[in-house]
């Protein structure tokens, strides 16, 4: 390890610790301030602030209204990094509507996803069961084509249909490739699909052929994924054969909340970016100056020396970071994520609107969330597929009519969905499958801040994260560890598993893992080459021959 790795505890423990990427916000004057959002909510009601457990509230909770039978909306994001928000004072992105959700009802500030990679993470929330039970851990599994029991499962959709919900659903919702394995999920006539070209008018890949030469990037040619580049700003206005897709999504979700329903409803608004290729109409760049974007805080050149070689070969097996860098990329790359980031929260807004305007906003709880966060070159790496807290960590509300609104620091889970809204709607559990997550209902009333046990996110069988209040615990398959305590190192900098000051918390984190891993349900189609399967772990156990 390098002498810069090796810093002492009180320089861990100081310096950048208030600027976090994984922490809550910066601390002032004893409370936490989010950039306008204090503002904002307290002009409206009761606002909880913590820096840590307390048992306590600021002010009187309103009454709860009846819970039965409210409508759901669902704002569903793809590939968000939690920490770039517009609420956060570290963060130079422009999510104002982000805002309005988090002033809404309550801001999760530290949820996590079950599995950090699109189909495992939609799998588990979808259908309340932890990768670990259903064996769906990667994006080449569909669960619904296997004989393992998660093919019997009762989706959240489905349970809602079973029970007399018209249930609606615009964009991307279940993993891209299955997503019509679920068609009878949603209420006929109400299902537009991500990429179905019957009601699209124009697809992710037909965009690139629009965009400005100028602008177009591709950092990477072996992999066009990294590729981005600005649209003509007379795009996602008022042409309609000029609208990306999540522009047309919006719009399907707009003109629902218009029609006149006579059931309860729960309509799910599923957005693709800021996944990438990240194409978005110039305007949306130039709210981001070049000169303006600086390298995140949380990046640190030799953050993975003291990582083991599940998490060495997850950060550089793509190699999209190398590419980035030598390309002379990175400042535009973040660019382009900043600017997808702000569109997105653009067609969020409109879709809230069309809420405020319809006779349902006093009457739908509405739900905000992320599928993964993502690593925008820290570790080395972009994307998630990694156990780390800037892969796991989302973006995640949850606004019930008349209940607080809060900031809560508590780690929950996006598994914790399905039992959640269950409760709020008073709805029975599914017969077909046993629910892992768990009810917040206590937690959006404001009755505690406990969830009662930390959160569990798993990546391949065997592989799995354990976060608490304080701590980041990770156990790869082969017995590789890695521990963060995140009271002096919020960006994971420093590995401290192998420190024996820890080993009564690695203890005590290690209580939750799962005592049995289900094996891998079989691939429905090629593996893309993200997985940490078993095979890598034996090359990586083989002795390297003598060098001669």
């Amino acid at each position: 390890m390098t002498e810069t790795k090796q810093e002492t505890e009180s320089q861990r423990s100081t310096g950048s610790r208030n600027r976090a990427a994984g922490s809550l916000p910066v601390a002032r004057r004893g409370i936490f301030c989010w950039r306008k959002y204090c503002v904002i909510v307290l002009a409206l009601g009761s606002l909880w602030l913590w820096a840590g457990p307390v048992s306590h509230a600021v002010g009187p909770s309103p009454a709860a209204p009846a819970v039965s039978r409210l409508n759901v909306l669902f704002i569903l994001i793809d590939d968000h990094a939690a920490n770039m928000v517009s609420l956060l004072d570290e963060s130079i992105v422009r999510t104002p509507n982000m805002e309005r959700l988090a002033a809404r009802g309550t801001w999760f500030a530290r949820a996590y996803n079950d599995a950090p990679a699109c189909c495992p993470s939609r799998t588990a929330f979808l259908t309340g069961v932890h990768a670990a039970r259903s064996g769906v851990y990667y994006n080449a599994q569909a669960f619904r084509r296997t004989k393992s029991p998660i093919a019997q499962a009762e989706t959240l959709h489905a349970h809602f249909l079973q029970n007399g919900y018209l249930t609606a659903g615009y964009g991307k919702i279940a993993h891209t490739r299955y997503q019509n394995d679920n068609l009878d999920d949603f209420t006929p006539g109400f299902r537009v699909g991500h990429r179905d070209r019957t009601h699209v008018t124009h697809t992710d890949a037909d965009l690139v052929k629009f965009i400005l030469p100028e602008t177009l990037r591709i950092p990477d040619p072996d992999y066009l994924p990294t590729r981005f580049g600005a649209l003509p700003d007379d795009w996602d206005r008022d042409d309609p054969q000029k609208l990306q897709e999540d522009t047309e999504h919006a719009n399907h979700t707009i003109a629902f909340l218009r029609m006149k329903h006579d059931q309860p409803f729960f309509v799910t608004c599923g957005f693709w970016r800021p996944h990438s290729e990240r194409i978005v109409p110039k305007r949306y760049f130039d709210m981001y100056p070049l000169e303006s974007i600086q390298i995140p805080p949380s990046y640190r050149a030799d953050d993975l020396e003291d990582v083991p070689a599940p998490g060495r070969w997850r950060a550089t097996k793509r190699g999209t970071h190398a590419a980035v860098v030598n390309a002379g990329l990175w400042r535009e790359y973040l660019r382009s994520y900043y600017a997808a980031t702000t569109y997105i929260d653009e067609q969020i807004g409109r879709v809230l609107d069309a809420l405020d305007e319809s006779p349902y906003a006093s009457n739908t709880i509405v739900v905000f969330a992320s599928d993964n966060g993502y690593n925008a070159g820290e570790k080395n790496m972009w994307a998630k597929f990694a156990l780390w807290e800037q892969t796991c960590r989302v973006v995640f509300a949850i606004a019930v009519p008349g209940w607080p609104r809060q900031m809560l620091p508590t780690p929950v889970s996006l598994i914790d969905l399905y039992p959640t809204l269950l409760a709020l709607c008073g709805l029975p559990p599914p017969s077909k499958q046993t629910l892992d997550g768990v009810d917040l209902t206590p937690l959006l009333k404001g009755h505690t801040i406990e969830r009662g046990k930390p959160v569990l996110s798993t990546y391949g069988e065997g592989n799995h994260s354990i976060r608490d209040w304080r701590f980041r615990y990770i156990r790869y398959r082969n017995g590789d560890e890695e521990l963060y305590d995140h009271a002096a190192d919020p960006y994971e900098w420093f590995n401290v598993a192998g420190n024996p000051r820890f080993l009564a918390v690695k203890a005590d984190l290690a209580r939750w893992l799962p005592t049995a891993n289900a094996p891998e349900i079989e691939p429905a189609g090629a593996w893309d080459g993200s997985e940490l399967r078993a095979d890598m772990f034996e090359a990586w156990a083989k002795p390297r021959a003598p060098e001669k």
